[in-house]
């Protein structure tokens, strides 16, 4: 006689036994549909893609803006630390307050290193000291307040043209260094009077 207490175990034991008739129905049930590729759970995802549009980035140093830069367009770049942009333009704005403006077609922002790397037609404006400078590629250092030029460089004053290689100009001290083959041209000087004592 089955009582109660019995079924109890019965209905395990029922199941148990069993198994090998209603398992091919349910397996079959419980299997994911469209099968499983290999390749997929292999393959290495890109976790850092993007493209922005009018992209504006600010570095700031002791509560102070040191670097800010606008581009049309931003997009991944190399490693997940640096992106690439389109028609930048910066402004560096020293300690004393002083900005220098630089426009150039592409460029490259390391924001780890805080390292901006300017390519194509680059154009540095420093209205304070009235000079001009063009290049087609300057690399600035925000750590450092180095800018470095290192091909062909043109600056140009009120009444000053220098031609060179590889400038570098610390933007702290306003120290520059001009090397390679360097052409200087001045405007409205005169030598001095060799007859003065």
């Amino acid at each position: 006689m089955i009582t109660r207490r019995n079924l109890i175990w019965f209905v395990p034991l029922l199941l148990l036994f069993t198994f090998p008739l209603w398992r091919p129905p349910i397996a079959s049930f419980l299997t994911p549909r469209g099968g499983y590729d290999e390749s997929l759970a292999k393959r290495k995802l890109d976790e850092h893609n993007f493209t922005m549009e009018q992209v504006h980035v600010t570095q700031s140093e002791n509560g102070k803006t040191t670097l800010e830069i606008r581009a049309r367009k931003a997009y991944t770049g190399k490693t997940q630390d640096d992106f690439a942009m389109e028609e930048v333009d910066a402004v560096i704005t020293a300690d004393s307050g002083e900005q220098t403006f630089i426009t150039a077609r592409k460029g490259i922002f390391d924001k780890k290193n805080a390292i901006l790397t300017l390519i194509d037609e680059v154009v540095v404006i420093k209205p304070k000291d009235k000079y001009e400078l063009y290049t087609d590629l300057l690399i600035y250092n925000d750590k450092t307040n180095i800018a470095n030029s290192p091909g062909k460089t043109q600056l140009l004053g009120e009444k000053i043209e220098i031609k060179g290689n590889n400038l570098i100009f610390n933007t702290k001290t306003e120290a520059y260094e001009l090397s390679g083959r360097v052409r200087c041209k001045l405007t409205n000087f005169s030598t001095p009077d060799s007859s003065s004592p």
